[in-house]
């Protein structure tokens, strides 16, 4: 299996995982159950496919920003049965979530460019405390901001259980400090 190949797998699974957002699921609770579920075949099966599609799910998990630590008991039996390691197979410096402060510096970071332009709905100062003041308010939902020169897409994502900023166009994800 190919470098590029898993990168396709892997943005496929956050796509499908974080489809549930929008039945008011839990995204975190969906790769935890995932995971345990492909150890469970594999355990059923003895098929090492299980655990390699397993890995691909974790990866997933940790690009999305959620944290190895929820799962870790899990995680390490999967890696050890691939006699591999979390330090060798999941890097720190590659995995570790974009955490952001909950401020307007650090929320503007998320943001690339969005150039001032009368077709833009709203300017990027609204955009930040927009974004700051339904954080704050825990305001549940799915709230996209559209950037109308560069056409970059964003998506706020806000349920009971989890909250997350999420760069459509660069497959970034980000979490809040609060």
């Amino acid at each position: 299996m190919q470098i590029d190949e898993n990168s396709l797998y892997i943005e496929a699974i956050k796509l499908a995982a974080g489809s549930v957002q929008y039945k008011n699921w839990s995204v975190q609770d969906t790769f935890m159950d995932a995971v345990s579920q492909l150890y469970q075949y594999y355990q059923n099966s003895q098929n090492i496919k299980y655990l390699e599609t397993a890995i691909l799910h974790i990866q997933a998990y940790l690009e999305m920003g959620f944290p190895y630590e929820q799962g870790k008991t899990v995680f390490d039996v999967i890696l050890k049965e691939l006699g591999t390691t979390r330090e060798m197979k999941f890097p720190q410096k590659f995995y570790s979530a974009k955490r952001i402060k909950l401020n307007k510096l650090q929320v503007r970071s998320m943001i690339k460019k969005w150039p001032a332009s009368p077709h833009q709905n709203m300017k990027i100062d609204e955009v930040v405390a927009d974004i700051i003041k339904k954080v704050k308010q825990r305001e549940a939902g799915i709230f996209y901001y559209k950037c109308a020169v560069t056409e970059d897409l964003y998506e706020l994502v806000i349920s009971e259980k989890e909250i997350f900023f999420h760069d459509v166009r660069r497959g970034i994800f980000y979490t809040f400090v609060v």
